[in-house]
């Protein structure tokens, strides 16, 4: 592919730089320490000649397959992994008495599907499924997302067991250990990039924490399933999201909400925006657990969320006692509408929309999650402008206060001279693509009929036909375009933030 000339030029760049020389792009403005697996994890280029050659093979065979990158390998024993929404013989979703999507469950009934989960991760070689699997355990299964679960390719849940089935941390492909994790298999976007680029930069300068990723190859039940992205979820736990335990016997706790779409199963506390219609979904208590959260805490969590959202929507929003700036940690606000909206992440606000609180401190928004649908890759075409973020939810309020749009235009513009830099992003998307090499070639001789939007249905592909890439590389180019017209619209147009905070705009809302 192309990408390894560009790859080439980049390092040549960057060689330059460190011979202390001038690059457009200066030194980074806000960046922090953050695990770049295309950067620092074993490359093509480090195998031998035979292993190479092995490792650039586009055979997907079992017995012939070898990757530079990780392999993941899942046998469930013959089980179908459940998961996937069912339908009716005319090709419509069955849905239950209350028109919610029904999903496909396990013989017992249950969500999920026990199997057997290999990982290898060899180091100075290729990997290879007849290898010695440098980690082997035990692992519930199911299809995960909510859109998603109707794309050709499928993306996982895991939650790893011991031998009495109880959770147990694993450290998977070298990530902090933990019993839940993600296998997301890039499908709708077809850079393979988009969650890998948004997490990575984000946690280039976001405080907060912001899921580490792990590309891999994926087989299940000895089936090439293609290039995945194996991710953190978000949890509460050391190494992920750090919060004073719960205790049930105080009300007051430490706790991980998600706003997310109407689950039944799931454990929601009805919050201020939610009851008054401003926010479109439900919000899930995603710590404490549901196996210990008391009553009393799940009704705190709601007050501490409502007392905030009142105090926002009130004539009291900027005033020293009860101003926002009392329940939240502001900056982490910024960052994450400064990610959000560079992205226009359409879906804030709606699901995937994280935040949480120590007991001892105040609301934090984060962990970032799921940009699949970021940077025009929306099913309907949604162009690069406009402010997508500024009139949702709390950023509806926030933004009425002229301190606040004025963080996050200095955030945006100090950003933009570093990591969310045109050169920057573009470098390293030219950097992962070229670091993945042949599992490209090799996801796309399993799923090449994703190039094919008029052999798609309307789940697998965007509309117009005309925006969905017919290759790779044109992928990629489009990835990177839109990315370079987000920058320079919002390079321009980012002072009129200051709109919402106008008197004129705010007048109502002040004494």
């Amino acid at each position: 592919m192309r990408y390894r000339l560009v790859a080439i030029l980049t390092g040549v760049a960057l060689l330059v730089a460190a011979c202390g020389l001038t690059v457009a792009s200066g030194t980074l403005q806000g960046k922090s320490e953050r695990y770049w697996q295309h950067e620092q994890a074993q490359q093509l280029s480090d195998l031998s000649q035979e292993e190479r050659e092995a490792a650039s093979s586009l055979s997907t065979k079992p017995k012939s397959f070898a990757s530079h990158l990780p392999v993941v390998s899942i046998s469930t024993g013959g089980a179908a992994i459940p998961g996937e929404p069912l339908r009716n013989k005319d090709g419509s979703y069955v849905l239950d008495e209350d028109g919610n999507h029904v999903y496909s469950t396990a013989e017992d009934g249950s969500e999920s599907v026990s199997v057997q989960l290999k990982a290898f991760d060899a180091q100075g070689q290729a990997n290879r499924l007849a290898d010695e699997p440098s980690m082997q355990e035990s692992c519930l299964v199911h299809v995960r997302g909510n859109s998603s679960r109707d794309f050709l390719k499928k993306s996982y849940a895991l939650k790893f067991t011991d031998q009495e089935g109880l959770d147990k941390d694993v450290g998977l492909l070298g990530m902090s250990p933990s019993e839940s994790w993600a296998l997301y298999g890039p499908c709708l976007d077809k850079s393979l990039l988009r969650n890998y680029l948004s997490y990575g930069l984000a946690g280039e300068f976001m405080s907060q924490y912001v899921p580490q990723t792990r590309f891999c190859e994926l087989f299940v039940n000895g089936e090439y399933q293609g290039l995945y992205l194996a991710v953190e979820t978000p949890k509460v736990q050391e190494g992920r999201i750090e919060l004073t335990k719960a205790d049930p016997r105080s009300a007051q706790t430490s706790w991980l909400v998600q706003v997310q779409s109407y689950e039944d199963d799931a454990l929601a506390t009805e919050t201020f925006l939610e009851y008054t219609l401003r926010q479109r979904n439900a919000t899930y208590v995603e710590y404490p657990p549901q196996t210990s959260i008391t009553r009393a805490q799940l009704e705190s969590i709601g007050q501490e969320l409502s007392g905030f959202e009142k105090a926002l929507y009130s004539f009291d929003y900027d005033t020293s006692a009860y101003g926002y700036w009392n329940y939240i940690d502001v900056e982490s606000f910024v960052d994450y509408y400064v990610v959000n909206e560079f992205a226009m992440n359409l879906d804030f606000g709606a699901r995937s929309t994280f935040l949480h609180k120590d007991l001892r401190g105040k609301i934090v928004t984060g962990p970032v999650w799921d940009f699949n649908n970021c940077y025009g890759n929306f099913w309907d075409e949604s162009g690069t402008e406009g402010f997508c973020i500024a009139e949702g939810s709390w950023y509806y309020m926030l933004c009425k206060d002229e301190k606040f749009t004025g963080k996050l235009i200095k955030r945006y513009r100090e950003l933009r001279e570093g990591v969310l830099s045109t050169q920057h992003i573009e470098e390293t998307i030219d950097a992962a693509a070229e670091y993945l090499g042949p599992a490209v070639e090799r996801n796309y001789k399993r799923w090449g009929v994703l190039f094919e939007p008029e052999k798609l249905d309307e789940n697998n592909r965007l509309q117009p036909l005309e925006r969905n890439p017919r290759s790779y590389d044109e992928a990629v180019d489009q990835l990177k375009g839109w990315i370079a017209e987000r920058g320079a619209w919002l390079d321009s147009y980012i002072e009129n933030l200051r709109q919402y905070s106008h008197e004129s705009m705010v007048k109502k809302f002040n004494h």
